[in-house]
């Protein structure tokens, strides 16, 4: 089963810079990932642990804590609670065959670089690029 993580965080960001200068619950939020507040409570509290979300006066003012444009997708992936690769080895294979022995360091070597060049291409795309995909496709289906 795939772990949403990532998507959901870009989610709350993206909804926060969308909503900006509103008030906004994570009742609101939940609502537009359906998902349970409690979710998007989590999300946030790990969200301000690693500065992408400023200080708050009270609970529906949120703010992002930088520029939209200033975070990249590479900045929000790395905040991830137990961050694993994107792509797994699975290592229970049998040592007694010439590929189960081998085939799990060969895809080792492979995964890593696809994981270096997903980060690399993260570290191109923000949030800003996202939120203007967005508003783009809003106004499209608007139409």
């Amino acid at each position: 089963m795939a772990n949403t993580q990532f998507s959901d965080t870009i989610h709350v960001l993206v909804y926060i810079a969308y909503f900006k200068g509103k008030k906004i619950t994570s009742q609101e939020m939940a609502s537009s990932l359906e998902t349970s507040p409690s979710l998007i409570r989590k999300i946030m509290a790990n969200l301000k642990r690693s500065s992408l979300l400023a200080p708050t006066h009270g609970p529906t003012q949120l703010a992002l804590a930088h520029d939209p444009a200033e975070i990249t997708l590479r900045d929000i992936y790395a905040t991830l609670p137990g961050q694993t690769p994107l792509l797994n080895v699975d290592t229970h294979t049998s040592q007694n065959c010439p590929v189960g022995q081998t085939v799990p360091k060969v895809l080792t070597h492979y995964y890593q670089e696809i994981q270096a060049a997903a980060e690399a291409k993260m570290a191109k795309i923000t949030l800003q690029d996202i939120l203007n995909d967005v508003t783009l496709m809003q106004r499209l289906t608007a139409e």
